[in-house]
């Protein structure tokens, strides 16, 4: 086994963790209202589960010397990594839905639906980039392995902010005294301290995490992005529900 490949052996193991944030996060917004869900929710949520799942059985197959089946799972991955992208833009169009047609909710103020649409389209291109570049850079490992496992930290604030209201829920219960924009708030430093740490443990500053580091802060001020009435009418023209 190589030394670049032996850096990477415990990858899958790691990666379980933010799988299961995903699971419990999206649990009571997705996977306990399966039948209730739009036909756009399904497309996303079972096509990112995939992707995770895609994330976290690769690197095992190289530790296990199983390039073949690395390589043809690899082929797979791209048509799946097209439906977490193209779902992702139909997800968009319906927060832009659920703004046009918001009820007053003290957990989740309208606002919110236009803030994230702007860091779930930042998300969606820095997500569609990094399995680009990890095909674009196959023949190194070490790159490869960073573009896409960063692809896991791309779609992990959704999970991460909605775990994050689960036991702010189950202290105050209902309505808390935040709302989802400043659980958003609170969980995008845990993001970055994370890759910053994972960069140094790795002693390696890599693009792959740094950007994803970088488009992070933007979680910070939801509130200020979707209240910006330029930015409702740019992307309420862009993405006509």
């Amino acid at each position: 086994m190589s030394s670049q490949v032996e850096a990477f052996k415990n990858t899958h193991k790691w990666l379980i963790i933010p799988f299961l944030i995903a699971i419990i996060g999206f649990s009571n917004s997705y996977f306990l209202k399966f039948s209730e869900a739009t036909w756009h929710q399904h497309m996303h949520g079972l096509s990112a589960l995939l992707w995770y799942v895609m994330v976290i059985v690769q690197p095992y197959l190289i530790n296990k010397g199983r390039i073949d089946q690395h390589r043809f799972y690899g082929l797979l991955s791209i048509f799946l990594a097209g439906a977490v992208t193209f779902s992702a833009i139909t997800i968009i169009a319906q927060n832009i839905e659920s703004a046009n047609t918001y009820q007053p909710d003290p957990l989740i103020p309208k606002e919110f639906f236009y803030g994230v649409c702007f860091t779930d389209l930042l998300t969606t291109i820095g997500f569609g980039a990094s399995v680009i570049m990890g095909i674009v850079t196959r023949k190194s490992i070490e790159d490869h392995a960073l573009w896409m496992i960063s692809t896991v930290f791309w779609a992990i604030m959704p999970a991460l902010s909605r775990l994050g209201l689960m036991p702010i829920l189950a202290i105050y219960g209902y309505p808390p005294p935040i709302d989802l924009i400043d659980i958003n708030a609170f969980v995008a430093p845990l993001v970055v301290l994370t890759i910053l740490f994972i960069c140094w443990r790795l002693k390696k500053w890599h693009p792959s995490l740094i950007i994803v580091a970088i488009a992070t802060i933007p979680f910070l001020f939801l509130r200020q992005i979707g209240r910006n009435e330029m930015w409702q009418e740019f992307i309420s023209s862009l993405l006509k529900y």
